[in-house]
């Protein structure tokens, strides 16, 4: 049974838990693991819970692939090379079937029933929800959620090396190579919201809709977790399969769960231990390492506004052959900050304090922040278009 995960060098420790929970349970799996970034210097195979290790340069094949690795920030990036991945993978292994799974899952269950699904199936999805939300907080918080950031939870996939998944990844690829961006305004959510198209377009697709996959914060309002890790863990009576611990590091995980259960619920002691994991897993250590597509090569940060404006603006796009060199960073700090003064940094601030806490939020505040966060991104849009 093969798996892989998509990851920068931060994300190591997730997917040390990733693959040690999963191997747990799935003594038989072999996790690839696929890096968008530099290794640490002493990462050593041999020592990890991965058996293969694919880096995205090297598969990825554009005209120019620094322009494309310099207009996706780090969650675009990780998202926009799972379909590119997938296809390396099955090309370079000759392998039947693969599942994909995010880094910040962990497995509590054998899942050799995804496999057999496939005998029958080319590909397979979890939608984030099942049943309508019970409440009108979180039809805000949940269902709108879905409109927007799409109906299918791509932190998992499987798909089979048949004709028709081919066709899948084949058509998701191409979509991804050109559009896949955080730019909700335009219809567009990463790697998710195209495959509200694909159950339209492929009758070969199946959505599970079994309670005890997929499991997630967004989904705990009629998914309830019971049990332990000693003693095993159940969603609704159902032995559970994967948990996505989906926002940790930003603390929507636990904003969102804390409108769920109550400290020292069942739900809540895994999260606790999931952050153990984490520790255990050296989180001190690589959590906050930054991607190194996040620089300039003369070591200056690049800002999320200079990737849009490099891929909005063709005179610009097609002017600098490299984005990543010191021509195109002086021409972003002259230009695109040519208002360095109090207001373009405010309005900054406020952009991106709005998109963090409609993020975090749930129900009628998130509404409020997100509004405010559209409002700021137009104008600041309409600034960065000079």
């Amino acid at each position: 049974m093969h798996f892989f995960t998509s990851i920068t060098t931060n994300y190591i420790p997730k997917a040390r838990v990733l693959a040690k929970t999963l191997k747990k349970y799935n003594s038989d799996c072999i996790m690839h693991i696929v890096v968008s970034d530099d290794l640490p210097r002493n990462f050593d195979i041999s020592t990890e819970p991965f058996d293969f290790v694919w880096f995205s340069e090297d598969f990825i094949k554009t005209e120019n692939n620094n322009k494309w690795f310099f207009i996706h920030n780090v969650v675009e990036l990780c998202t926009a090379v799972k379909a590119a991945a997938a296809l390396h993978i099955f090309e370079k292994m000759s392998i039947n079937k693969l599942i994909y799974l995010d880094p910040d899952i962990a497995v509590f269950s054998n899942l050799e029933e995804l496999f057999v699904m496939l005998d029958d199936n080319s590909v397979l999805l979890t939608p984030h929800m099942t049943e309508p939300a019970k409440s009108e907080v979180f039809i805000n918080a949940d269902e709108t959620c879905c409109l927007s950031h799409g109906i299918y939870n791509l932190g998992f996939f499987a798909v089979k090396n048949d004709t028709n998944g081919l066709k899948f990844l084949n058509w998701w690829n191409d979509r991804l190579m050109k559009w896949c961006y955080d730019d909700i305004p335009k219809g567009l959510f990463t790697d998710q919201k195209w495959i509200d198209l694909a159950v339209l377009f492929f009758d070969f697709i199946k959505i599970i809709k079994d309670v005890e996959y997929n499991v997630a914060t967004w989904n705990l309002e009629t998914r309830k977790l019971t049990g332990s890790i000693q003693n095993g863990l159940f969603v609704n009576g159902k032995v559970l399969k994967f948990f996505h611990f989906t926002g940790f590091d930003s603390g929507a995980h636990r904003e969102v769960l804390s409108y769920h259960a109550k400290k020292g619920e069942d739900v809540w002691k895994l999260s606790v231990w999931y952050e153990q994991m984490l520790d255990l897993n050296g989180q001190s250590k690589l959590g906050d390492n930054t991607y190194k597509y996040a620089f300039y090569d003369n070591g200056e940060k690049i800002l999320q506004v200079h990737r849009i404006v490099f891929r909005e603006r063709k005179d610009v796009y097609n002017y600098f052959d490299n984005p990543f060199g010191d021509d195109c960073c002086c021409w972003m700090r002259g230009s695109v900050l040519d208002c360095q003064n109090e207001k373009i940094f405010t309005i900054i601030y406020k952009w991106l304090k709005y998109k963090i806490l409609y993020k975090l939020m749930i129900g009628e505040k998130r509404v409020k922040y997100r509004i405010k966060y559209h409002v700021f991104k137009k104008v600041l849009s309409r600034i960065s278009k000079i």
